[in-house]
């Protein structure tokens, strides 16, 4: 039988119930988000109410290197379907080799969260440059994306240091998150919050055309090198951005 230890929400919840696993000296056999767990034959669904996570975060907070911490965040937000417990593993070890743990890359679970890591942030690297946004009647300015990982933060964030003054909203289509941006903080909705969102255009002043026009001007055809420039901006992002409208 095994025991298949479960939460029901982000990175707080997770790292609450780890830290719960390491205070009760439990090994789990796996640990799974409630909603993307399909229960085997021989597994033990076992779900454990941490009645005070702030608490538990804050005490592993103080025991965390910033890369410790920066690189078990990372993996989070990857789509690797073992990052639980690879996470899990990393923090064992971590707490056994204390700050070298970087350089012990036989570890599985530290070579893993390392690769996993340069993944994540290549991936939000790559975003940062490929968004594009759109002026909305409302003032916003909207811009969409699909990521193999979940990095609407990473970009969130980037940006509203980059566009302090406007409002914006990003959205993930393949997780239906959204990040609102309002010249001071950050939200994040579902598509279960935003039921009737109307995102206009603002036809009057067009990011999509200065887009377009910008891209179409600066091509040189005697030049183009369409082997290169897919090296530099990958075939599955076209569809989200502006310029390339007109080749996908």
């Amino acid at each position: 039988m095994n025991n298949i230890y479960i939460y029901d929400g982000g990175f707080i919840s997770f790292i609450a119930l780890v830290v719960e696993l390491f205070k009760r000296k439990i090994v789990p056999d796996d640990i799974k988000l409630i909603d993307s767990f399909d229960k085997g034959l021989f597994d033990n669904e076992i779900f454990i109410k941490v009645e005070d996570e702030r608490r538990n975060i804050e005490l592993l907070k103080t025991k965390l290197t910033k890369e410790v911490s920066y690189c078990i965040y990372n993996v989070f937000l990857s789509d690797n379907k073992n990052k639980e417990m690879i996470i899990y593993n990393f923090l064992i070890n971590y707490f056994k080799y204390g700050k070298t743990i970087f350089g012990r890359r036989n570890i599985d679970s530290v070579n893993e969260s390392i690769k996993i890591t340069k993944y994540v942030r290549g991936e939000a690297h790559k975003l940062k440059g490929f968004l594009r946004f759109s002026k909305m009647k409302n003032n916003f300015y909207y811009a969409k994306f699909e990521s193999n990982n979940n990095v609407i933060g990473i970009l969130a964030n980037h940006f509203s240091k980059r566009l302090m003054s406007d409002n914006f909203i990003i959205h993930d289509t393949k997780r239906g998150i959204y990040a609102i941006y309002d010249k001071k903080k950050i939200f994040y909705l579902t598509s279960n919050d935003i039921v009737d969102l109307k995102l206009e255009k603002d036809n009057e002043d067009s990011i999509e055309d200065l887009w377009k026009t910008f891209y179409k001007t600066i091509g040189i055809k005697e030049r183009e090198n369409k082997r290169c420039r897919q090296n530099f901006m990958p075939k599955k992002y076209w569809k989200n951005m502006l310029e390339m409208e007109d080749e996908v």
